[in-house]
């Protein structure tokens, strides 16, 4: 009798059924045949071209995987969200449309943590190349961040009294021309040793109240802020002598 070659698993065989996997015998329902069957190229190895046999590898790479971890295409989706989500906070971040502030936030910031005795909020309101000054003489000092606010406040106390509070109400502001602020920039670069970039800035007049025992006083001050990245900083504020009121 001449051999067959049997079209499922590829073996040669004589008689009406494959003896390897039962191919031809429809009457036998054998677990072991389904998982074969499931297992078997659609075409035996031999037939198949080059290309087919590394599909046909790679495909079965791909199963072992998948057979190794189950939650793997979980995983990968959980990433690419992660990424996408990721991708979007940046852009915000950039567009200074999260995380930001405005000009009247940061001014109100600096004297309400100037009142507490907060100083990681104080120096929040500074340029990195200011805020990074008076960590240093902090450090220095060896004194904490209260400390370090009440030996700032040292002088203002002596004046006004025990019980220092400080208030503040925001007026009019100007816009600072581009040129002049390439100009102010390279000053304080000469003192500080370097510059942000600055896309806008202004100068916000100021009324600051100080109230203590010993008396109360308003003070006027022109106050110079600039937009760094998406957070508005404090460069400087002059003191407008002449206008305190008693």
């Amino acid at each position: 009798m001449a051999q067959k070659i049997c079209r499922s698993c590829g073996q040669y065989y004589k008689g009406e059924y494959c003896d390897k996997c039962g191919y031809g015998k429809p009457e036998v329902k054998s677990k072991e045949l389904e998982k074969l069957k499931k297992k078997t190229p659609k075409k035996p190895v031999r037939f198949m071209t080059p290309e087919e046999i590394q599909a046909a590898g790679k495909e079965k790479k791909q199963a072992a995987v998948r057979k190794q971890d189950p939650n793997a295409r979980r995983n990968f989706l959980i990433v690419i969200a992660l990424v996408s989500v990721g991708i979007i906070i940046w852009v915000l971040i950039s567009k200074g449309l999260l995380f930001t502030n405005n000009r009247d936030d940061v001014i109100k910031q600096y004297f309400t943590a100037l009142d507490t005795n907060n100083f990681d909020k104080f120096v929040d309101t500074l340029p990195s190349e200011i805020k990074d000054a008076y960590k240093d003489e902090k450090k220095q000092m060896g004194l904490g961040g209260e400390d370090y606010m009440l030996s700032f406040k040292k002088d203002l106390t002596e004046v006004y009294g025990a019980g220092l509070s400080i208030k503040v109400e925001l007026g009019s502001e100007e816009q600072i021309d581009k040129g002049e602020i390439t100009e102010d920039l390279s000053g304080y670069k000469a003192a500080y040793g370097s510059a942000p970039s600055v896309s806008e800035a202004y100068i916000v007049n100021c009324e600051v109240t100080y109230s203590g025992q010993n008396k109360s006083e308003t003070v006027e001050y022109d106050c110079y802020i600039g937009k760094v990245g998406w957070k508005w900083k404090i460069f400087n504020m002059e003191f407008k002598p002449g206008i305190a009121q008693a």
